[in-house]
């Protein structure tokens, strides 16, 4: 009678190639979510719903409350793009990413404000589908504390 819940739609293998606009090269060192053409942001955000509602099926329960993020560090510089928070949401939830401080821009799957290209897509799928979803990054350094948060 195992239970599992899916924590994490955002690794390397899975990505909304529409968002790519929004990522960090050298040529184009800002890029950030408004730099996604609205055609494609539309496209983003209709894959991202579906994402959302199969998470909202998959939970199960209800959460009762938001996670308590402030014990880690907020390692973006803005949610640039991020819906509200439903008031009374269905699941209280989590988007789990990695900054490799050591790499220009984080990684180079990131936006000029830290995040994945595709997070704020994502996130908002969650959050259209009724849960909140709050957008979080592993520092190796706070392993024990982001594992006590997840």
């Amino acid at each position: 009678d195992e239970k599992w819940i899916v924590g994490e739609f955002n690794c390397s293998c899975v990505g909304i190639s529409k968002c790519l606009a929004a990522y960090c090269q050298d040529h184009t060192p800002n890029a950030c979510y408004t730099d996604i053409a609205k055609e494609d942001l539309y496209e983003c955000e209709r894959y991202a719903k579906i994402l959302g509602q199969q998470a909202i099926s998959m939970v199960g329960g209800p959460s009762f409350a938001p996670i308590n993020v402030g014990s880690i560090t907020r390692v973006a510089k803005d949610d640039l793009g991020l819906l509200s928070q439903p008031s009374k949401p269905k699941f209280f939830g989590a988007l789990a990413q990695i900054y490799v401080r050591s790499q220009t821009f984080g990684g180079s799957d990131k936006s000029s404000n830290g995040h994945r290209y595709d997070s704020i897509p994502f996130a908002n799928g969650m959050i259209k589908s009724g849960m909140s979803c709050q957008l979080i990054h592993y520092v190796h350094q706070e392993h024990s504390a982001f594992f006590g948060v997840c």
